[in-house]
């Protein structure tokens, strides 16, 4: 980490009580932090804290905040995508457009398409099982007709596209003053 990172970071703190005059003791302690997870520790510390942090509250913080905390995703959205081997336009009529089609979008999990839910049929094969669709019986009891029914996919817990969306919605779930 960067002494200016750091200096910016505890100058975030500056409204709490006893603020001291100079950073040099916590940066010799905490200089080994990851500069995200001392962002995390930061916000941890002005929404519970009262008084300025030592450095051992600091790193406590950042021991607690550290698992929250992942590498940023660079991901590049034509690593995503393949050329179609035949482009085609589909015509939007309401607003008189036409939109080319020129690549497939890559899914992380091709099962569920980075929904977390994988869509299964119930009930002998026909026609209105689709072709992704795996067979498999479902939970109710006692005689009933074919049907699709859904179950959370495999994938859920490991898929990259989910995580980030779960993250994100985390954020927001946060209510504010709440401990990270």
């Amino acid at each position: 980490m960067r002494q200016a990172v750091f200096i910016v970071q505890m100058q975030r703190l500056s409204g709490l009580k006893f603020t001291p005059g100079d950073f040099d003791t916590h940066w010799e302690a905490l200089q080994d932090i990851p500069e995200a997870v001392l962002e995390a520790a930061v916000t941890r510390a002005q929404r519970t804290r009262v008084e300025f942090p030592t450095p051992v509250e600091l790193r406590q913080d950042a021991d607690l905040v550290a698992h929250l905390v992942r590498p940023p995703v660079v991901e590049d959205e034509a690593a995503r995508t393949t050329p179609l081997a035949e482009p085609f336009e589909i015509q939007y009529p309401q607003a008189a457009a036409v939109i080319p089609v020129r690549d497939r979008w890559r899914y992380d999990c091709e099962v569920c398409s980075d929904s977390g839910w994988q869509s299964v049929w119930c009930g002998p094969f026909t026609a209105q099982r689709k072709p992704w669709q795996e067979p498999r019986t479902c939970d109710r009891r006692g005689e009933h007709g074919s049907h699709e029914w859904v179950r959370t996919c495999a994938c859920v817990a490991t898929n990259p596209t989910l995580i980030r969306k779960r993250e994100a919605a985390r954020k927001y779930a946060e209510r504010p003053g709440k401990a990270a």
